[in-house]
């Protein structure tokens, strides 16, 4: 830090500021301190940051099977989003949806001293072990269904409802296969008690 402040002529204390983002620094300045660190490869360290602020900048996540596509692109999704505001994830991947999995994940995680953590629980069965996740941390859960935590979900009814409205409305059968696909579909969503066109 102190050679960033040497090239950009301005005190250590001021290199911290642009850092730490903080307005009091003019945007002449702000542009000389971070053309000083671009030239020197100068990083911010992480760890020493989060002494100063008592803040990591990380948030937890809890996932299940990671090799199927919802959960896979769910946890991609949350990488991106948290880098966009600055955020890194730490990921705890686990072996069994059970409370001791789930205790041993938050507590690994909160011993990184993650900011926050969320669970990734495509499962009803993960809503019982959520009931023992810690307080004194924020915990959310995405695709939770009834979890006793706040959930992010998707309305999987209502979606797939959706989906099938719009098929049955569009499909134009080209091939005797397609005609027959779209004929069973159709039965198939009659028998169940929906409309067919």
């Amino acid at each position: 830090m102190v050679d960033v402040a040497r090239l950009a002529g301005v005190s250590h204390m001021t290199v911290s500021r642009v850092i730490n983002d903080q307005p009091t620094v003019s945007q002449v300045t702000r542009q000389r301190v971070l053309a000083a660190m671009t030239e020197l490869g100068y990083r911010p360290n992480v760890a020493a940051r989060a002494l100063v602020t008592g803040r990591t900048r990380t948030l937890g996540v809890v996932s299940i099977d990671t090799t199927l596509y919802g959960p896979a692109s769910m946890l991609l999704a949350i990488e991106r989003a948290a880098r966009d505001i600055g955020y890194a994830i730490s990921i705890a991947s686990l072996p069994s949806v059970d409370r001791r999995s789930f205790g041993e994940a938050f507590e690994a995680l909160m011993a990184q001293a993650v900011e926050g953590i969320i669970a990734i629980t495509p499962h009803t069965s993960t809503t019982t072990a959520l009931r023992h996740a810690p307080k004194d941390i924020p915990v959310v859960a995405v695709e939770g269904g009834r979890a006793p935590v706040p959930t992010v979900a998707v309305d999987q009814r209502l979606g797939a409802r959706i989906a099938t409205e719009h098929l049955l409305s569009s499909a134009t059968p080209r091939s005797g296969t397609s005609r027959a696909r779209v004929t069973g579909t159709r039965r198939r969503s009659a028998s169940a008690g929906g409309t067919t066109r």
